[in-house]
């Protein structure tokens, strides 16, 4: 019978659907795509801050164990263009960053704040919102914080209106105890200040003629560093009498009595971190309510510090001209805002339990100034809690848990529009939700991952597509309660979007799915079936950093009971996801006066290529599958096995294992040497040290592999590869036997044998 060799086929991506693509793979587990071509697996991780062979982690217990607690929220915030770069983090109820060079510093950590909510599974965390040269930090628990590098963290935010100021009494019987003629030497009860301006003067406050009345009122604010100004503050009024010179009033006193005063302000109590001035604001002469002038408040003065607490007011009503803000151009906010963007100039806040369906908005360029009718609430409209809001060019989404908002300018342009743009699609997974380059939004819901692309500008519309259908299988496994839990990142040097989330009823992220930009294609990552419990992937958080590495956050195994028990897999710390040619570390707890770990790196394991299930057009005729031949891009002596399987089994053969020499007899003298790094590599034993730069270096080539499989008559077949060693499978094809009679897969009663 005639052999048949498959057409070549370029190694694809996963798809998982029952009609797949003929090159794809039904598994792609723990390889990248490489630009060059082909899928490798040539990643793992590592600290990323160096670690000595016994690495000292903590004095105490207590300390132990905030050192093994699980990352809960990462965030990679570069400042000064990049000259600065902050690993800013939350760990065991801590908000705190690591930097790398520790110079003159006795430690890489600087604490931000303590005692922060530690989230549940269905709770996304704190989120981390950057605005101009500050960073908000927020989760709707704790105080809301403006971080704005080093160690400098303020209040965010007005949650109440600075305390009313206190105007003291002015005295209008002050000269009446001297000496007649100038007074009345009978007065000896002093009620109050005297700061007196004769007639002339143009200083001071208030009529000089008998008997009238004068009536002033005021109200203070905060101005903070962003230059937002707080609420008004409740109003304080002072009233005195010009007394008279009626020989009849019941109190004679004298005309010297008969000025202008001053007002002493007192109660100006200094705001809260962030705050760099007072403002005051006065009306003009209100004298008896009726005859003067109204509420109307006017710009007074501004104090430009934090700590003075008393002003002295002679400013006569001429010299007030600028209208205090109204009561509605600055309110307070409440604290339990979770969700926050910056966008448009103006900061935008949202959800949290107080307000799960309110959005509200700074005035631009003011972030924490928000006015009275700076709102939307989207509750009028189905589509559930808000769960996320994410700038997107032109317009800033509004992620609900059934549905997608947007919020838009106006045509005029001086106004907000708030519309739903996706009645049917939403998401609870708030940090997935990553721009993608010449992509748009890409996003994980209960159903998969969506991308969302588009404008609302020019007549475009915004579409939200499912972009998950080839990995339909894993998206059943997802834990649908724990999907807050989950984390993405983008990274352009990789090209890839890469979400960790949980799956199989698990709280903790364990699994991982990488989308790479370039081809459009599927892989997961996570621990190989049959991998010892300890030794999951245990990845909370990822970020990428400014040179596009991607940053991972770890969930160690900590052994409450017996804390020497604690395994510090996948890595304390945050780990980086590199060409590290190892899965993180384990280690065992020593204590001596403190407690440390002897670490050692765990190899690197098992990474699987499997291609789809091929019936090679026809899955009632028989065939015979004869061998597989794989074109791989290989590196140093590496011996590589195929394992097949038929007709949708899972019992796997091995085809055994092909060296990746080329042109010699393998095993033999005549074999080509092969160089490895033995610095890195000190376990190697009997290689040959590679020596950069020189011919003593083994570079990547291409390489034609063949394994013979000589299967009997199968309907179905598959093929996969599984190693832990480096490779890159770019294509291959399939030769086999085809049959010419048509099977049944069912005897039925009293058919011919």
């Amino acid at each position: 019978m005639e052999t048949i060799t498959l057409r070549e086929q370029i190694a694809g991506g996963m798809d998982q659907r029952f009609y797949p693509d003929a090159n794809s793979a039904t598994l792609v587990e723990n390889f990248r795509y490489e630009p060059s071509g082909g899928w490798r697996n040539d990643r793992g991780w590592e600290p990323l801050i160096p670690i000595d062979g016994t690495t000292y982690v903590a004095p105490n217990l207590a300390s132990l164990e905030a050192v093994f607690s699980p990352c809960r929220f990462l965030s990679i915030v570069q400042r000064h263009q990049g000259s600065e770069e902050y690993y800013l983090q939350e760990r065991g109820g801590e908000l705190f960053y690591e930097f790398g060079n520790i110079g003159a510093a006795t430690t890489r950590k600087v604490v931000l704040d303590t005692g922060r909510n530690d989230p549940k599974p269905d709770d996304a965390g704190t989120q981390a919102i950057p605005y101009g040269r500050f960073t908000l930090v927020m989760n709707g628990y704790n105080r809301m914080l403006k971080w704005w590098g080093r160690s400098k963290v303020d209040q965010f935010g007005f949650y109440q209106r600075p305390p009313t100021p206190v105007p003291l009494n002015v005295d209008t019987e002050y000269n009446t105890g001297n000496t007649p003629p100038t007074g009345n030497n009978t007065n000896i009860n002093l009620s109050g200040t005297a700061i007196q301006f004769p007639l002339p003067s143009l200083l001071g406050l208030g009529n000089t003629e008998n008997g009238s009345i004068n009536t002033y009122s005021y109200k203070i604010t905060y101005v903070t560093d962003t230059g937002s100004e707080s609420p008004l503050s409740s109003e304080a009024t002072v009233t005195w009498t010009i007394p008279t010179t009626d020989p009849d009033a019941p109190d004679p006193v004298i005309v010297a009595n008969q000025v202008k005063y001053g007002v002493v302000v007192t109660g100006l109590d200094p705001g809260p971190d962030g705050v760099v001035a007072r403002r005051i604001y006065r009306t003009k002469n209100k004298e008896d309510g009726i005859t003067g002038y109204g509420d109307v408040y006017y710009f007074l003065a501004q104090i430009d510090d934090n700590t003075t607490t008393t002003y002295i007011d002679v400013a006569p009503d001429n010299q007030l001209v600028i209208e205090a803000p109204s009561i509605t151009d600055s309110v307070t906010i409440s604290t339990g805002y979770k969700w926050g963007a910056a966008w448009n100039g103006s900061l935008w806040l949202a959800g949290g339990e107080a307000n799960p369906t309110k959005l509200i908005y700074s005035v631009q360029g003011l972030p924490e100034q928000f006015g009275a009718f700076n709102y939307f609430d989207v509750g009028v409209r189905d589509g559930g809690h808000i769960t996320a809001l994410y700038p997107y060019y032109d317009v800033l989404l509004v992620f609900r848990e059934r549905c997608i908002d947007a919020v838009f300018t106006n045509a005029a342009g001086d106004g907000y529009t708030c519309t739903t743009i996706n009645k049917d699609v939403g998401t609870t997974a708030t940090n997935s939700i990553k721009l993608v380059p010449g992509f748009g939004v890409i996003f994980l819901n209960k159903d998969g991952f969506w991308l969302l692309k588009g404008g609302l500008r020019g007549g475009a519309t915004i579409s939200v597509s499912s972009i998950s259908q080839k990995i339909e299988r894993e998206m059943k496994r997802l834990s649908k309660n724990a999907l807050a839990r989950s984390s993405a990142a983008y990274s352009d040097r990789e090209k890839e979007y890469w979400c960790l989330y949980a799956v199989d009823g698990d709280t903790e992220n364990t699994r991982g799915a990488s989308f790479n930009t370039v081809t459009g294609e599927w892989s997961l990552r996570g621990a190989p079936s049959g991998t010892d419990e300890l030794y999951d992937w245990k990845f909370t958080q990822i970020a990428t950093d400014q040179s596009g590495y991607f940053i991972l956050g770890t969930r160690p195994y900590y052994d409450t009971a017996t804390p020497a028990f604690s395994n510090p897999y996948p890595g304390l710390g945050l780990q980086v996801w590199s060409a590290h040619n190892y899965w993180g570390y384990t280690g065992n707890i020593i204590s001596e006066e403190g407690y440390y770990v002897n670490w050692q790196y765990v190899p690197k394991g098992n990474c699987t290529w499997q291609s789809t299930w091929y019936d090679f057009g026809d899955d009632s005729v028989k065939k015979r599958i004869l061998s597989i031949e794989m074109d791989v891009l290989t590196e140093g002596d590496n011996e590589i096995e195929l394992q097949w399987a038929q007709d949708w089994g899972y019992d796997w053969n091995s085809a055994g294992t092909v060296p990746v020499q080329r042109g010699d007899v393998a095993k033999t003298t005549s074999q080509q040497p092969t160089y490895v790094d033995t610095t890195a590599f000190p376990t190697i034993v009997g290689k040959n040290p590679a020596v950069w730069n020189t011919s003593k270096w083994q570079d990547p080539r291409v390489t034609r592999l063949r394994w013979d499989v000589r299967t009997g008559l199968i309907d179905q077949f598959s093929f996969k590869i599984i190693t832990s060693n480096i490779i890159q499978i770019t294509k291959y094809q399939i030769n086999f036997i085809g049959g010419q009679v048509k099977t049944i897969n069912v005897r039925q009663p009293g058919a011919k044998q």
